[in-house]
């Protein structure tokens, strides 16, 4: 999968610009998109008019690209026709083409990806990127579904390195960032899921979208039979810090964005990950993100599960020596 895309999924709900590449236009000209529903795919395509333009008619810069081959990534300047773009491993590519994006809702985050960075594996051989990837691609549906704009750091099985992923959200100046992952190692039989939020140090915001998370993921997992839960004994809602007092986790530490890390089950459990390895696991998690999303962006609730927190230092995540990027097109 590695440099391919849905370009169908990768544009559902986002902020795009009203015209299909990165043109310089004529100053008499203008290009307007118009969003037309697909009604076998329920998914958005653009059409494109041209007319005349008011001299006095400027378009906006846009803040990131869609790449032609369908990666998302920031814009890190303008020349003329020509975008400098950060690339998912970190570094600085030209790109005249693609599709421009605006400022975006949610960026949605599908942890891990590539060939060394797997996440965690389960006694099956599923590997937690494609679980995660899944998911994501879910919510972008139903978001679009009730009008919220959203884009997603990754959209196929290529690495991208944490502060890329943060750069990024921070870029289409979103509302949030949501971090999809799935846990290991097993924690103990529990009567309960084991569902964890890792939120922000500090951030009031991070923290109420955390308690949405958490809430939400557990009602939906309330309604599941026949799954022997695993979790850990604080598990909830709660700050990761290492121990120097930073969020120990990076892409919590390094956006602006508010952003939370969910870890919705545990691919290490064989009963659970049996139920992530079936086609209405992505909908069962992403239907509780996209309600907890919904809520946070036109409620005041506070959401639940909050508990004191943590100290660790994780590992780091992918190196540059070991992120290949994909192609961009």
């Amino acid at each position: 999968m590695r440099g391919s895309a849905v370009v169908g999924l990768i544009l559902v709900g986002a902020c795009v610009a009203p015209f299909a590449e990165v043109v310089e236009l004529p100053p008499q000209t203008t290009t307007t998109s118009v969003a037309v529903a697909n009604p076998t795919t329920s998914s958005t395509v653009a059409t494109t008019t041209t007319g005349p333009l008011p001299s006095t008619t400027t378009l906006p810069s846009p803040l990131a690209l869609i790449s032609p081959s369908g990666v998302p990534v920031p814009i890190l300047r303008t020349e003329g026709r020509l975008h400098t773009v950060l690339t998912p491993c970190g570094n600085e590519r030209p790109l005249a083409r693609g599709t421009p994006l605006f400022q975006t809702d949610v960026v949605i985050d599908p942890g891990h990806g590539g060939e060394y960075d797997t996440g965690a594996t389960a006694r099956s051989g599923l590997p937690e990127k494609d679980v995660n990837l899944r998911v994501a691609l879910a919510l972008q549906e139903l978001l679009t579904d009730r009008g919220i704009a959203s884009i997603l750091t990754r959209t196929a099985d290529y690495p991208s390195r944490l502060f890329v992923r943060a750069r990024l959200a921070d870029a289409v100046e979103a509302k949030l960032m949501v971090s999809i992952h799935h846990n290991a190692p097993n924690g103990f039989r529990s009567e309960t899921p084991g569902t964890e939020v890792f939120i922000q140090r500090d951030s009031a915001e991070s923290a109420r979208l955390g308690g949405l998370l958490y809430q939400y993921t557990m009602d939906a997992y309330d309604n599941l039979e026949g799954v022997d839960w695993t979790a850990a004994g604080d598990a909830g809602v709660m700050t990761v810090l290492n121990p120097e007092g930073d969020d120990a986790y990076g892409i919590i530490r390094m956006p602006e964005t508010p952003t939370a890390l969910i870890e919705l089950g545990y691919m290490s459990n064989p009963t659970e990950a049996r139920l992530f390895s079936t086609d209405a696991y992505p909908y069962v998690a992403a239907h509780a993100l996209a309600r907890a999303i919904e809520a946070y962006l036109g409620t005041a609730e506070q959401g639940s599960g909050f508990g004191p927190g943590r100290t660790f230092r994780p590992l780091p995540g992918i190196s540059a020596n070991r992120c290949v990027d994909p192609d961009l097109g």
